[in-house]
């Protein structure tokens, strides 16, 4: 098993432990409830009676620096975790302000995306607006149109070009075809 030394994740001044197994982070679940002032009795026992949650529960044993004992933690993998947090049903107040600090970052994210977005729009719209006019303007020039259409003609030359390349290659083919025949 490829498991790395544990680590400590401090929140509000409280460590959560947890560790690198196998290319998963995971994370304790007791160190949780206690930093949100949860109980973790109940919350182990939400956690079984889940059909997604349970299936990602882990027990990993896990080795604390200065400890002789190495000790047995539930655990959930990390991208498990914060869903599961947000699925807390309590009263605490620790667990409410993390829960507010949550709602802010998705809240920044997702109104992030939404706006940038709007943005990307207005700058398509206006340099859709500038390139028109532009071609507008050009259109009145008589080089421009005669550069028009000298590119519409290099464009047929080089259809009709690649139509006879495939013709020849058709002939050299039906050639060969009939050579292998005799």
């Amino acid at each position: 098993m490829n498991q790395s030394i544990v680590k400590f994740l401090e929140f509000k001044g409280k460590n959560i432990v947890y560790l690198s197994a196998n290319g998963t982070y995971w994370i304790a679940i007791k160190p949780v409830c206690e930093v949100l002032n949860v109980d973790y009795v109940a919350q182990y026992k939400n956690l079984r009676e889940d059909e997604i949650l349970r299936a990602r529960l882990s027990k990993q044993t896990i080795l604390l620096p200065g400890d002789t004992q190495p000790r047995r933690y539930v655990c959930l993998p990390e991208q498990i975790i914060y869903g599961w947090i947000f699925s807390i049903r309590s009263e605490s107040k620790e667990l409410r302000e993390y829960k507010m600090e949550c709602y802010d970052i998705l809240y920044n994210h997702f109104h992030g995306t939404i706006t940038h977005r709007r943005e990307l729009i207005k700058e398509r719209v206006l340099i859709t607006n500038q390139r028109r006019t532009l071609e507008h303007e050009l259109a009145q020039n008589e080089n421009f149109r005669k550069w028009e259409a000298l590119k519409a003609a290099e464009a047929r030359n080089g259809k009709q070009i690649r139509e006879s390349e495939r013709g020849e290659i058709q002939d050299e083919m039906n050639l060969f075809s009939q050579m292998n025949i005799l």
